[in-house]
């Protein structure tokens, strides 16, 4: 009974004021051997190394994509978190692509929206779709490699789905703020500690981030900064905001130079930031990768705009004759309304200075009816919200 009654007394929510940097350091001193990662080629700064020449010659083989599969699901769980795929594209695919990431640039001028950093970067938001639709055979070429095929399956299981980002970081382009990502790294840290701990352990389990050098990266220019292990701290969402962490993160934090064509692929929960790029003249291209879990669908599909049209005059009625108070109307919007800013449309829904994320149809709603505005303007505000999230 003593057992149970501890269990169920377990905490459950946390907030900055849990933050230990003791547990952070003591898990961050952990080493990485070799010896642990058969199919590895090197350990370099904790970093585990592949190289995808030797990697390709299990494809086809099942037993040995599965053993392969388990040891980098093992690195990105309990080991340090990361690892490098040399040689993951050959030179062509990648000269194909930066000709298309070229004209991209060309055509959309300012493309200088970038969440982490202090806006020297370039950045062309969802490539994915459009290299598609630009080069229909070089995206074909990109997307058809096994390896990158076999390192979703590793984290995500099958039929994950991906997107792209470019990021050209210019000569003299400052480094990232370190940080997690997507889900809960995008959050504010007051939403974030609305979350019970177990989520914040899913959220690493949701997506697995990657990029792709387009670029040799020596490292003066600035290759991803990663702090092995630190994807083990469960309170990493709350801590990396804290001007401690960036402390204990710049203490030490690694980098590992990268080739052209070479992959790397992280846990969203590994603290990492791209790295300043202290040369006059170097350009350094990296196309990141974010492959998500296919789970993260409802079961079915709602039109929350139908919904949300149908029953606001009802909501403001309430509003202006205060029938409802303004948490029970709220309990409503949050079955009524999609209360998350992803996905959408990066290019047009720029976030504001002080968060990660657009506003969200709920936000929306929950402010007109403040604003007591009536339905004719609200649903001319939803539909332009709707227009710049999702119009491409």
């Amino acid at each position: 009974m003593k057992e149970e009654v501890v269990k169920t007394n377990q905490q459950v929510y946390f907030s900055q004021s849990d933050i230990d940097y003791d547990d952070l350091a003591k898990i961050c001193s952990q080493k990485t051997l070799q010896e642990d990662y058969p199919f590895a080629d090197s350990v370099s700064n904790n970093v585990v190394i592949y190289d995808a020449n030797y990697l390709e010659t299990f494809i086809g083989d099942s037993e040995n994509e599965l053993r392969l599969k388990t040891e980098l699901h093992q690195v990105l769980e309990g080991g340090p978190g990361v690892f490098v795929i040399r040689n993951l594209y050959r030179h062509d695919a990648i000269d194909q692509s930066n000709n298309i990431f070229e004209k991209i640039v060309e055509s959309e001028g300012n493309t200088s929206n970038d969440h982490f950093a202090s806006g020297t970067n370039t950045r062309i938001w969802n490539a994915f779709q459009k290299v598609a639709l630009e080069d229909p055979n070089a995206f074909i070429s990109y997307y058809s490699n096994n390896l990158l095929k076999l390192v979703a399956e590793s984290w995500c299981g099958p039929n994950s789905q991906m997107t792209a980002q470019v990021n050209i970081v210019r000569p003299g382009g400052e480094m990232q703020k370190p940080h997690r990502d997507y889900h809960l790294g995008f959050q504010e840290n007051q939403v974030v500690e609305l979350f019970p701990i177990s989520a914040h352990r899913l959220s690493n389990y949701l997506t697995l981030q990657g990029g792709v050098a387009h670029t040799d990266m020596p490292l003066a220019s600035g290759p991803t900064m990663v702090l092995p292990y630190s994807q083990q701290y469960e309170l990493g969402y709350l801590a990396w905001r804290d001007n401690a962490c960036t402390d204990f993160f710049n203490d030490n934090a690694v980098q590992n130079q990268m080739n052209k064509g070479d992959g790397i692929f992280f846990n969203p929960a590994l603290l990492h930031g791209a790295g300043s790029n202290t040369t006059k003249d170097f350009h350094r291209i990296g196309n990141l990768l974010q492959i998500s879990s296919p789970f993260g669908k409802t079961m079915e599909r709602i039109d929350y705009l139908k919904i949300i049209n149908r029953i606001y005059p009802l909501l403001l009625e309430h509003s202006i004759n205060k029938t409802l108070s303004e948490k029970l109307i709220e309990n409503v919007l949050v079955c009524a309304t999609d209360g998350y800013a992803f996905p959408t449309n990066l290019d047009n829904d720029k976030n504001s200075n002080s968060k990660l994320q657009g506003m969200t149809m709920f936000e929306l709603t929950k402010q007109s009816l403040l604003d007591l505005v009536n339905l004719e303007n609200f649903s001319l505000k939803l539909l332009e919200h709707q227009k710049i999230r999702f119009t491409n």
